[in-house]
């Protein structure tokens, strides 16, 4: 009964040892951008980077970047931010503030200026300048809220995605 223990701990050990030996020594692979397609009709596809990601407040925001191709036509490039209905108002019109870093600052139109599927939801024109900029480090977003100032600080792997998702054509 003692050798039937000890020989279902040792081959346990084993196992272990070696499932831990292959995730050590298994080379870190680059994590692939999460980029969805969609075919709304023939023609015409959107392409989406979904994010969620928190404002300096610990609120949560669904950031979402999307290119739509339709047939010939120049693409439609916009973020769209969604925070929780009855917690957050967006100014309409009113630009989205981009610190691309320190010594840098650019907007974005609003793409609601005029009306808007809901109070807690702000979308943005793309603009050349936010497709030229190379991510290099962390940007932050300022967002135009009724009576509170918020920014969304956006990581690296994020506006990696983005570039990708704006090379798509």
């Amino acid at each position: 009964m003692f050798k039937t223990k000890f020989k279902r701990l040792t081959c346990w050990l084993i196992a272990f040892s070696f499932l831990l030996i292959l995730v050590v020594t298994i080379p870190n692979l680059p994590a692939q951008a999460l980029i969805r397609e969609t075919v709304e009709k023939p023609g015409q596809v959107v392409y989406q980077s979904r994010q969620t990601l928190k404002d300096q407040n610990g609120t949560t925001w669904q950031i979402v970047l999307f290119k739509r191709i339709k047939n010939d036509a120049e693409p439609e490039i916009n973020l769209r931010l969604v925070g929780f209905p009855d917690m957050v108002v967006f100014q309409h019109p009113a630009p989205l503030i981009i610190h691309p870093d320190a010594n840098s600052t650019f907007e974005l139109d609003d793409a609601f200026a005029t009306e808007s599927p809901g109070e807690n939801v702000g979308q943005y024109l793309i603009s050349n300048t936010f497709q030229a900029s190379q991510p290099n480090g962390i940007w932050e977003l300022e967002l135009p809220l009724v009576n509170q100032t918020n920014t969304i600080k956006v990581p690296y792997f994020v506006l990696q995605e983005w570039q990708a998702l704006l090379s798509k054509n």
